[in-house]
């Protein structure tokens, strides 16, 4: 079993997210794909409920295809931090999964370079490494100068290959130098802020999201000011 995560406030989810899951699904040959919403993430506030970020995740899910060779990678929507009480924390989280698909399995969770620069700052960051992998999509212009120190030190360590990551269940960094979309959530809750989703120039390619996800912001008028 190869499992990725790909966690995240997701207000709103977007084309992003999507080309990062698609392109680890394909780089590590996932066997599952776990799209999973934050409930209330301990360094974020005046985020959208939980319900409507719930809704927009599985509505991409659906659109989220692979090339037919890695076609069986199976995608699900996990709302285990949205039905967790409190701040939730990315460690508990894989902890939880580690023990649900056991010792053996590979674990990676996904995330971009942005994360990774924060990553010091995540509850007990180091000791991720003991339930998984990191898989992190750099940013054309993405040095390791960019990050912090110690963040520095683990990649140092802890850098692999495929066929490494394949190997073990846990505990290496993955780092693919893709050509990840610069698109960012807030961006896209700003500008439709100061422009009404019912503009009709205005379409799902404008804000990048998936056309489902794009109908469901217009239905619930969300991020208007």
């Amino acid at each position: 079993m190869h499992i990725g995560i790909l966690g995240g406030t997701f207000d709103p989810i977007h084309e992003g997210h999507l080309a990062l899951a698609r392109r680890f699904a394909e780089l590590l040959q996932l066997t599952e794909l776990i799209l999973l919403p934050a409930g209330q993430p301990w360094q974020k506030s005046n985020i959208s409920s939980a319900r409507h970020r719930l809704m927009m995740t599985r509505l991409a899910a659906k659109e989220l295809n692979f090339s037919n060779t890695f076609a069986n990678t199976s995608v699900s929507v996990a709302t285990d931090e949205i039905e967790r009480s409190g701040p939730t924390f990315t460690l508990d989280t894989l902890m939880a999964w580690r023990k649900r698909i056991g010792p053996q399995a590979s674990l990676t969770l996904l995330m971009g370079n942005d994360q990774l620069c924060r990553l010091n700052t995540w509850h007990n960051w180091r000791s991720l490494f003991d339930y998984a992998h990191l898989g992190v999509g750099l940013r054309p212009g993405f040095t390791l100068a960019s990050a912090p120190p110690e963040i520095a030190d683990e990649i140092a360590i802890r850098a692999s290959t495929n066929a490494q990551l394949h190997a073990q269940p846990q505990g290496l960094i993955l780092l693919d130098t893709m050509l990840t979309p610069d698109i960012s959530s807030t961006h896209i809750r700003q500008i439709t802020a100061h422009t009404p989703v019912h503009n009709p120039t205005h379409n799902q390619t404008v804000y990048n999201v998936p056309q489902a996800v794009w109908r469901y912001i217009r239905r619930y008028r969300l991020y208007q000011s």
